[in-house]
């Protein structure tokens, strides 16, 4: 393609949802914060919310699933930082809310608002599946209030949320340091910094669809953009600042010490070190891939 098709391509790649998907995501989360509110778990402590692409307003057109945490509020999973000696802990919660009773309650609860449409088989979200033309895929994660300490004393902390995967290991996540920390990139950019991440993962799926890479979760898109420097993403046309990204990410990718210093957009959590849903060698296929997709010299 030529310079103006490809800045007209990166262009309708950086929009967001439109108007239509956009309604049928509010609604989704409507839908979802009903069924709860209508269901057992309606007196019990409790945070509802939407996380990742969604929130986050990431998430590219024609991919518009929607993500929402139910996090148990009746009691708190806490660790404290490395760094810190924690004073006593904290008394033991002898209520009725585990994992497994926690999960199950929620998917009794989307079974008598969404029946069938229901899929409670994947290890960490429950699947609803979307209805045309009035809701997008619906993926609701049971999880629980989590937070960390900074100080000895307590009076210094991060609240987060803990997901416990049917198998494996649980999982810490961040959702409100993620959207504040990407909110804050988005202005200092004057809003390239999501528009290239929507950039990033179209191209992303096109490699998928070409089969020139495996599928590589969303999120990992979003922290590979988040590590380039706001100058980059934020100095001239699309196709140029692309062209920028890719460098700064291929050379930082090529770099240990530097990937190895990289940060999830939340700022508490490694981009890659330690990370067990990707891997370097992942970040590379995306970055590389995407160059070559996209014809760069």
């Amino acid at each position: 393609m030529n310079a103006a098709e490809l800045e007209e391509l990166l262009i309708r790649w950086s929009r967001p949802s439109s108007d239509d998907e956009v309604e049928q995501q509010e609604r989704a989360m409507r839908m979802v914060t009903d069924c709860i509110a209508g269901s057992d778990l309606a007196n019990v402590p409790k945070r509802i919310y939407a996380k990742g692409s969604y929130a986050n307003n990431t998430n590219v057109r024609l991919d518009s699933d929607v993500d929402i945490a139910v996090d148990c509020h009746d009691c708190m999973y806490y660790e404290s930082h490395e760094s810190v000696s924690p004073k006593a802990a904290l008394p033991a919660y002898m209520g009725p809310w585990t994992p497994a009773t926690w999960r199950s309650a929620i998917i009794d609860a989307c079974r008598q608002k969404f029946g069938r449409d229901v899929d409670p088989s994947g290890s960490i979200a429950i699947h609803i599946a979307r209805v045309e033309g009035s809701r997008p895929n619906i993926d609701v994660v049971p999880g629980f209030h989590h937070r960390k300490y900074f100080s000895a004393a307590q009076e210094r902390f991060e609240d987060g949320s803990k997901v416990f995967p049917t198998s494996g290991d649980p999982i810490v996540n961040w959702p409100d340091q993620q959207l504040r920390n990407g909110r804050a990139k988005n202005d200092a950019t004057h809003k390239r910094y999501k528009g290239f991440v929507r950039v990033l993962k179209n191209a992303e799926n096109r490699l998928v669809e070409l089969g020139s890479i495996s599928t590589k979760p969303s999120y990992l898109m979003e922290c590979l953009v988040f590590n380039v420097r706001d100058s980059t993403l934020d100095g001239g046309s699309w196709s140029d600042d692309l062209r920028a990204t890719l460098v700064e990410l291929w050379q930082g990718l090529t770099n240990e010490s530097v990937w190895r210093s990289w940060l999830e957009p939340n700022r508490l959590k490694w981009a890659i070190v330690g990370s067990k849903v990707w891997s370097v060698s992942d970040a590379r296929d995306v970055v590389k891939g995407s160059w070559n997709l996209l014809e760069f010299s």
